[in-house]
């Protein structure tokens, strides 16, 4: 082998752990741009409550139903990396994307939009945990999730955790605290806004930032 099919080897060994790890995105253009800053300066609150959505001590802290906290801008593919943790056994919230959000269901979240979970395995839910993926108001598609993965993976509650959500074209891809989580198609919204639901038990997040492709 010579030298120059040594490194060219030797990249793509590299990108390929690092893509694995969700540390890095083929074809990202543009650095990370942090959506939270310590303030709610880009957002709006949505059909919230008093004090469900809050700042304390520069961190975001959400708790309870109803409403959701929605960017300023619309993206179309991306990856968001959102650092967070349950405060709660219970904690149970979201990550809305692509969401077009021109209705509301249930306590006041957005419809017409694609909602990566946020609850803790550790509690007892019908729904499903961390990773999880919902289409409000839009048509089926295929979804590959594991709810034993998604408990195995998670770190429980009052631990700093790292989830990564890839939006790219028609599939999804979610990374949680460094392995890949879940992965589908048929996402048909070919852009709309981030979000932050509000929904039971409480959890907190320091860091939102997103890189576009």
């Amino acid at each position: 082998m010579t030298i120059d099919a040594g490194l060219a080897a030797h990249t793509r060994l590299c990108a390929a752990l690092l893509l694995t790890l969700g540390f890095w995105a083929p074809g990202r253009t543009q650095p990370f741009t942090a959506l939270f800053d310590g303030t709610l300066a880009g957002w709006t609150l949505e059909n919230t409550a008093a004090a469900n959505v809050e700042l304390r001590h520069g961190l975001l802290h959400v708790k309870q139903a109803p409403g959701w906290l929605k960017s300023a801008n619309r993206y179309a593919d991306f990856l968001l990396r959102v650092e967070f943790r349950f405060l709660s056994d219970d904690a149970d919230s979201g990550i809305f994307v692509r969401a077009v959000a021109d209705s509301n269901f249930g306590p006041g979240w957005p419809s017409n939009a694609y909602q990566v979970q946020l609850r803790n395995p550790i509690g007892e839910s019908p729904f499903p945990p961390v990773g999880g993926l919902f289409r409000h108001g839009l048509p089926a598609g295929d979804t590959a999730f594991d709810a034993a993965d998604a408990a195995r993976l998670s770190l429980g509650t009052g631990v700093w955790q790292t989830l990564e959500i890839e939006a790219r074209g028609e599939s999804l891809t979610v990374w949680l605290n460094g392995e890949r989580l879940t992965r589908a198609t048929g996402i048909v919204n070919s852009s709309g806004y981030i979000g932050i639901q509000a929904e039971t038990g409480e959890l907190e997040f320091r860091a939102i930032e997103i890189a576009t492709f």
